[in-house]
């Protein structure tokens, strides 16, 4: 089924966690690319950027607290520093976040054989073709802005803001298992009425070694044939 949306009247913040100072080259030629092109179509666009940060999950909180009290973006666009996307991918991601709170595309792990992290809760594609799911990587996610501004989640003190910092990613243990900042964020998100619905049609290449250039879309219908693969109960 085919989706529409006015792209010109959205405002897009782009933020960008750099951990150790540093963007993968493909990432930045993507950036690039991406920029220039949103330019050309007269698409409010800010960058948040964060180097280094020794705790993940604080530095997607500030990320997120710049995008509330720093910017007047109504989406927040999520993406890693070693991902590697084309336009048309970008320009998915941008068409369905004005229909969907939390849209994501979904990469490669950085391992062979191929193996894809993604936990859906549902065994069945949407109209639109979309996966539902309560757990994925952050490397390339749309948030609208409403979904941080409805979700409740603790607050704590930031010697950088006046603020309090609202907690929505965090490191922990979950049913005996631990998690990480972007599963965490993404179960409380799907608790609080705001699934994560994925696009397996967005092509990301995930750089490490080397480049990981897995397809989801060839992988989504084994995936839900096996029974995902998933980051924990």
């Amino acid at each position: 089924m085919e989706i529409k949306s006015e792209i010109t009247k959205h405002k897009y913040a782009i933020a960008i966690p750099a951990y150790d100072g540093k963007m993968q080259m493909e990432t930045a030629l993507s950036l690039l690319d991406t920029s220039g092109k949103l330019m050309n179509m007269q698409i409010q666009h800010a960058f948040i950027v964060i180097r280094g940060g020794a705790l993940i999950h604080d530095v997607r909180n500030e990320l997120t607290h710049r995008f509330l009290h720093k910017t007047d973006c109504d989406t927040l666009i999520c993406i890693d520093a070693d991902i590697q996307w084309d336009w048309d991918s970008f320009l998915r991601l941008m068409v369905l976040s004005e229909h969907y709170p939390i849209i994501a595309g979904c990469y490669p792990s950085r391992i062979d054989p191929v193996k894809f992290i993604v936990n859906h809760t549902k065994d069945t594609l949407n109209q639109h073709g979309l996966l539902e799911c309560n757990g994925i990587g952050m490397g390339f996610v749309a948030i609208q802005r409403q979904v941080f501004e409805k979700m409740e989640v603790p607050t704590y003190t930031h010697k950088e803001y006046p603020q309090k910092m609202k907690q929505f990613f965090h490191v922990g243990i979950q049913n005996d298992t631990p998690v990480g900042e972007d599963v965490w964020f993404f179960r409380e998100a799907y608790k609080q009425g705001f699934p994560c619905m994925v696009d397996p049609a967005i092509n990301l290449i995930h750089h490490g070694s080397k480049a990981y250039d897995y397809k989801f879309q060839d992988y989504v219908h084994q995936i839900l044939r096996d029974g995902g693969q998933t980051l924990g109960e």
